[in-house]
């Protein structure tokens, strides 16, 4: 057997693919993504199909018999990794504990490059990933790892000189960590496994796109971004805006303040502008700059709402004259359209065989898999944290494209209080080590740097704009009228009515959805003549339905044109929606929430007396018990509001004292310093997931008590637990597709369409799907208000029956409360 008789794959017309070539193709391209870790990221490309170096694989691969992945081929790798990595040849400590990391990295990532990262040590502590590489377990049939071995010789591979590059890498990373700032050890291990994850995205997109190539018979190549092109064309657009009224000259001043601190090194900074003061145009003016400044190789820009991404994608088009279908430039990604998350997709018990099996299986999912490879990307928080949370591999295949990057975080004082350190940990992982400078905006900025941890690690003057008090006096447009008083939701929907009335339009902002369909139905039970167009909005409904409904807004309420209208919304409406009402009516919240919803109302001065944003709150809102943010911020407002009566809410020093407030509230006191901004794993006690991404203290307890020593390894991360359990949103795990607008045709498009047209599809059908949780999913389905639409790609879609312009998605349940 030579070279050219070792195959890797076989596709539909017959050819062939040498597994010399598909290492050494797969190696090139992990080397090239980026600059730095090149050499580790490499390795695991060259090693990690080893085990296809056996007759058994050859025979199933040139066979039309056999199961697909019956013939294993990951571990071979990490077997040769385990062989080749010799501590005893190492004489300081310092550099067998950079082997070690090296050897653990490797065997990691190769082992498990079909399905999942796993948790290195169980949550038990009776067994360890590492017991895989056992002598016992090489020796095992399954694998012919002597032949693989006997066979290496013929695919050109060094493996000493290889490995030795991998630890300087390694070696690398730890002098980039210890000059990050970053003191304590639950960091340094939380860094470790981002660092692996890392490695992992580099060699799994390697191995994929090296695949689609071969099967598409081209050669990947990566163009360097035009800056100064998108830049141009940004400052043409930006001089055709009317800079003549007050308001539009402190954007501009803004805007081209940002630009100019493009010219700032990478780092992690904030940027504080008030609400109506430009701060999306603004943030992509830094970012281009500073991209080009500093070679930044993509703009991802993460927005916390659905109901923002499409009026944030249409401005950036518009801005850099960018056509529809121009995603090589501007891609948005943000949910998985129609699919239904399945905690147990891989379960415990699953074999490696399977594993293996399913990946293959669901190889047209994954070629559509988003790259993230585009010069823009515009995502949510929920898709950004549920990336780095991982522990599959199409999730995590995007994560080496945030490397050396611009990322900026818009309003980023929605961020969930639960997932703090965790989001402070990645940043700065991005930032120190992987060379991507982030951007924190909001008008609102919350005090991310003074957890008890202290792992936010802005740069030095972080704050963009220094003078931005100033600015938020010139474009203090609203005065907040708050009471102690509470209605109930037909008596604020009075209230709602009668501003409405006096001000000839009206923004109505609640915290429960149920809150917002009880005011709806009484405010037309009041609107009898008609005179008020009501809108509702609600995450019960589809992007798109989103969409439309704001788009109706601001017809209605546009300053040439304006209609009365009353609009009855959740709090999606309040953090960057441009939209501009005469009066808001908010029911009592976190005080940066009625900030908020304070800059929707005379947002572009039509008034040049301030006008009043009332704050009442709701009488027994039940369901906040489900929403501990909102319910700790109201508790807050509160108490703010008696012990400050007569002070401006709006003020910086309120504010301030407000996030001092809600932070004190949930630091941990106790002797593991784990609490609430750790991530509580639902349903377990004592078990976050910071620990179990860092330390996992638990894990390392357990072993100690069941075996009597210490856990010798490094790596002792529970990236699978994590993974499985890990919701931005708890218990909102399934997503469908509705009927609404074009999403009949979209799908038709995937199941008839080619595989660019499928993809494209997918992309659509993101704007008709609604993401329900687990009890909301269950009704229906209990119903078969659900169906399996396209078995390819899992796409769920919802009975048209619950779907209602009105409301969106409606249970039975609430099907018959709507007729009443």
């Amino acid at each position: 057997m030579n070279s050219k008789q070792l195959l890797a794959r076989k596709d539909a017309t017959g050819a062939v693919q040498t597994l010399h070539d598909h290492l050494h193709g797969a190696g090139r391209l992990a080397g090239d993504f980026e600059d730095e870790f090149s050499a580790i990221s490499c390795t695991a490309a060259l090693f990690h199909d080893l085990g296809k170096a056996s007759k058994d694989f050859q025979e199933y691969l040139l066979s039309a018999n056999g199961r697909r992945g019956s013939v294993i081929h990951a571990w071979q790798g990490a077997f040769l990794v385990d062989d080749a990595c010799d501590l005893s040849s190492e004489k300081s400590p310092a550099g067998k504990v950079i082997r070690e990391i090296t050897r653990e990295i490797l065997e990691l990532v190769i082992a498990k490059h079909h399905g999942e990262l796993p948790d290195c040590l169980n949550m038990d502590g009776l067994s360890t990933f590492f017991d895989g590489l056992a002598m016992d377990r090489k020796n095992d049939v399954r694998f012919s790892y002597q032949e693989v071995k006997d066979n290496i010789s013929y695919l050109n591979l060094d493996i000493a000189d290889n490995y030795g590059r991998s630890t300087r890498d390694v070696e690398h990373f730890m002098q980039k960590f210890n000059m990050g700032g970053v003191a304590n050890s639950d960091s340094f291990y939380f860094y470790l496994g981002l660092f692996a994850k890392y490695v992992y995205s580099r060699l799994i997109d390697a191995d994929r796109l090296d695949a689609a190539c071969f099967e598409e018979r081209r050669t990947y190549s990566f163009e360097p971004v035009d800056w100064t092109s998108l830049i141009n064309r940004f400052e043409k657009n930006m001089k055709k805006f009317d800079h003549t009224s007050e308001i539009n000259k402190i954007r501009n001043q803004i805007s081209k303040q940002c630009r100019l601190e493009g010219k700032r090194s990478t780092g992690i900074y904030r940027l504080a502008v008030p609400t109506g003061g430009g701060k999306t145009l603004a943030s992509l003016n830094f970012a281009l700059h500073h991209a080009m400044e500093t070679n930044k190789r993509r703009i991802i820009y993460v927005i916390p709402y659905l109901s923002i991404t499409s009026q944030t994608v249409k401005t950036f088009r518009k801005i850099l004259d960018l056509d529809e279908d121009d995603t090589e430039t501007l891609l948005e990604h943000y949910s998985s359209a129609g699919r239904k998350k399945d905690d147990s997709s891989i379960a415990d018990t699953q074999s490696e065989f399977d594993q293996e099996k399913d990946d293959e299986q669901n190889k047209k999912r994954k070629l559509a898999a988003e790259r993230w490879d585009s010069r823009i990307i515009v995502t949510t928080m929920v898709r950004f944290l549920e990336t780095v949370m991982s522990s599959k591999s199409g999730d995590l295949r995007r994560f080496h494209n945030m490397a050396n990057s611009v990322i900026v975080f818009d309003e980023i004082q929605s961020l969930p209080t639960s997932t703090i350190n965790l989001f402070n940990e990645v940043v700065s992982f991005l930032s120190k080590i992987l060379g991507s400078t982030i951007v924190l905006c909001s008008a609102t900025q919350p005090l991310l740097e003074r957890t008890n941890r202290k792992n936010l690690l802005l740069s030095d003057c972080p704050d963009l704009i220094d003078a931005s008090e100033k600015y938020f006096e010139k474009l203090k447009r609203t005065s907040i009228v708050a009471t102690s008083e509470t209605k109930n939701c037909d008596e604020l929907a009075d209230i709602i009515y009668e501003k409405a009335r006096e001000n000839g339009n009206c923004l109505a902002i609640v915290n429960l959805k149920s809150e917002a369909r009880a005011i709806y139905q009484h405010l037309e039970s009041l609107n009898v003549d008609k005179y008020f167009k009501i809108v509702h909005l609600s995450t019960s409904m589809c992007g798109q339905h989103r969409t439309d409904q704001l788009e109706l807004v601001r017809r209605l309420t546009n300053i040439n044109n304006r209609r009365p209208v009353i609009c009855v919304s959740t709090q999606l409406i309040e953090a960057g929606v441009d939209v501009s009402f005469a009066c808001v009516v908010r029911a009592m919240a976190g005080l940066d929430s009625i900030l908020q919803a304070a800059g929707r109302c005379n947002r572009n001065g039509e008034s040049k007396s301030p006008k009043s944003v009332y704050v009442f709150g709701i009488r027994e809102e039940k369901g906040l018990e489900y929403l501990p943010d909102i319910k700790m911020g109201k508790e807050i407002t509160e108490r703010l509001i008696r012990e400050h009566p007569d002070e401006d809410l709006l003020s910086n020093e309120i504010l301030s004292e407000y996030y001092q407030l809600f932070f004190e509230s949930i630091q941990s006191d106790d002797d593991t310093g784990l609490g609430i901004m750790d991530y509580p794993i639902p349903k377990e006690k004592n078990l976050y997931a910071y620990d179990l991404l860092s330390c996992n203290r638990a894990a390392r307890g357990q072993y100690v008590n069941s075996s009597g020593t210490q856990y010798s390894k490094i790596y002792a991360q529970a990236f699978k637990t994590v993974g499985d359990r890990f919701r931005v949103i708890p218990n909102q795990n399934h997503n469908v597709v509705v009927h609404y607008g074009h999403a009949e045709e979209h799908m038709e498009q995937l199941s008839r369409g080619n595989l660019r047209e499928q993809i494209a599809a997918l992309r659509h059908l993101q704007d008709y799907s609604v993401s329900l949780f687990d009890n909301e999913y269950r009704s229906l389905d209990e119903r078969g208000a659900i169906t399996l639409e396209n078995e390819d790609f899992g796409i769920y879609m919802l009975n048209k029956d619950y779907y209602k312009e009105e409301y969106g998605v409606v249970t039975e349940t609430e099907m018959s409360l709507l007729c009443v």
